[in-house]
């Protein structure tokens, strides 16, 4: 449905809708040479062309323009039936088109194709609303007519109640308690989210449908003004007439004798019309002159049938009794051929019992022949059945070969599909790693540099540190040292003092 869409936006934007000029031409009437007594006498004078016009060509510019618009749209009619048949065959048309006129014709293939499979979707989608109308039609009926059993079957208790309460009368009917009516049951499929996203679809597609046509009217009037332009490619094709729809012959035939009544009415001039319509009342009359005529004329011919079936009873009674004659002559004949019969019957039994001589011969001679042949059948019978049986063997020792053959080429065939298959995809992972590790060998290269930078940085800052905590140590070493010697001395010097009192 989107490329669909797609393609109606992008046919819409490219091909621009033609604008339509709608003229009135009007007719002016010359004036007629000579006066309606003339026109009546040639009329009368001439009783097999007394309905043409007396002119033979359009005398006015604008009786020539209503002519030759009309021959240029049957020339339309004539292209446009045609586009099927180009379409079918536009590589043989190719050279004598040009590039500009198979561009269009191409074109127009394309726009018909968008108008077949939008119709196409149309049908389908109008088929299931109604399948979907239909079951939610059902569906209100079964819960109608459930309501209406359901108000129509009252308790026995209301009854009691409602005769305690009303008096024995029948309670009032309150519009609350109706049961809802088809059109409550109708604006609820109506509000029926599903059926309303479903009719919004439809009408999107039936925009669509509309918008194509458009593009399809005006493609073809894009091709009808090239073909227009283009004499020579209205010469190719106009060879190939005979591929034209029946429908479309039919329609040009009635557009060609619609011309003529065309060319008919603008040679006539209205002193003609009128010297025509009189010499019509004319015939008119004639005519019914003529009728009142024959209907005599049949009343003779009535009373002359009459005399005729008068006579021709007459002659039924002479044919019936010759026919009595006739039967009395048959019976005679009838005699005579009994009589043969019987002579004949004779003749007959005795050629038939030499016959039978002669049959039980030949019979005796067949069944003989008829042993022979049988024994003859059956030493070929088991001859066949053995080189069937040989045949038959071979043909299933050869057709086992050809279906092992054959699943083996199978086997084959899908062990060696499989093996492709895999070796494609391993390929196309391998394609993908090969990316993948390439990006990841630049990015490992920087990573290692980096962490070879931060090493020496480390390595240089250990090495600075083992620098600095050694001189703290030696530093810590010499003032250790230093306050231990400075202890001893200080030891001594008061272990001299306590001596020298002593």
């Amino acid at each position: 449905m989107a490329t669909t869409a797609m393609r109606t936006q992008t046919l819409t934007g490219s091909i621009a809708t033609e604008p339509i000029l709608n003229m009135k031409l009007t007719v002016p009437v010359p004036p007629q040479k000579g006066g309606p007594g003339k026109i009546r006498n040639r009329l009368r004078l001439d009783p097999a062309r007394a309905l043409e016009p007396a002119r033979k060509k359009i005398a006015t510019v604008e009786a020539q323009r209503v002519m030759s618009v009309f021959e240029d749209t049957i020339q339309r009619i004539e292209i446009s039936s045609m586009i099927p048949y180009i379409l079918e065959n536009l590589d043989r048309f190719r050279i004598s088109f040009g590039v500009e006129l198979c561009s269009l014709l191409e074109n127009h293939s394309i726009i018909i194709g968008s108008y077949n499979e939008i119709k196409e979707q149309l049908d389908r989608q109008m088929q299931r609303n109604r399948i979907r109308s239909a079951s939610s039609v059902r569906s209100d009926a079964s819960q109608e007519q459930q309501n209406d059993m359901n108000e129509t079957q009252p308790t026995a208790e209301d009854d009691e109640d409602e005769d305690s309460v009303y008096g024995g009368q029948s309670p009032p009917q309150s519009p609350v308690n109706k049961p809802p009516s088809r059109g409550s049951s109708a604006s609820s499929r109506r509000s029926n989210p599903s059926v309303a996203s479903f009719d919004s679809q439809t009408e999107r597609t039936m925009r669509n449908l509309s918008l194509v046509a458009q593009q399809l009217s005006s493609s073809c009037k894009n091709i009808l003004r090239q073909f227009q332009i283009n004499g020579s490619a209205f010469n190719s094709v106009k060879t190939h007439f005979h591929a034209r729809p029946k429908e479309s012959t039919q329609l040009l035939s009635y557009m060609n004798d619609l011309r003529d009544i065309l060319l008919n009415k603008l040679l006539t001039t209205p002193e003609e019309e009128k010297e025509r319509m009189a010499y019509i009342q004319e015939v008119s009359e004639r005519e019914r002159n003529n009728a009142t005529i024959i209907a005599k004329m049949e009343e003779e011919l009535d009373a002359a049938v009459a005399d005729k079936e008068e006579e021709m009873k007459k002659k039924n009674d002479v044919i019936k009794k010759l026919q009595t004659e006739l039967q009395q002559i048959i019976n005679f004949s009838k005699e005579n051929i009994g009589r043969i019969k019987n002579e004949q019957d004779k003749q007959e039994s005795a050629d038939k019992k030499n016959h039978e001589g002669k049959v039980q011969r030949l019979q005796n001679e067949i069944v003989q022949l008829k042993t022979q042949l049988q024994n003859l059948v059956l030493e070929h019978r088991e001859k066949e059945q053995d080189l069937r049986r040989m045949k038959f063997k071979v043909e299933s020792q050869v057709e086992g070969l050809i279906q092992k053959y054959d699943g083996e080429m199978n086997e084959r065939q899908e062990e060696y599909e499989e093996i492709e298959a895999a070796y494609n995809a391993q390929k196309k992972q391998l394609d993908e790693v090969e990316e993948r590790f390439k990006t990841m060998s630049a990015e490992y290269d920087q990573i290692q540099e980096e962490r070879r930078l931060a090493r020496e940085k480390r390595e240089a800052a250990e090495r600075e540190m083992a620098l600095m905590v050694k001189a703290a140590t030696t530093v810590q070493a010499f003032w250790r040292s230093f306050k231990v010697r400075k202890a001893l001395k200080a030891r001594k010097k008061k272990g001299g003092g306590k001596k020298g009192k002593k």
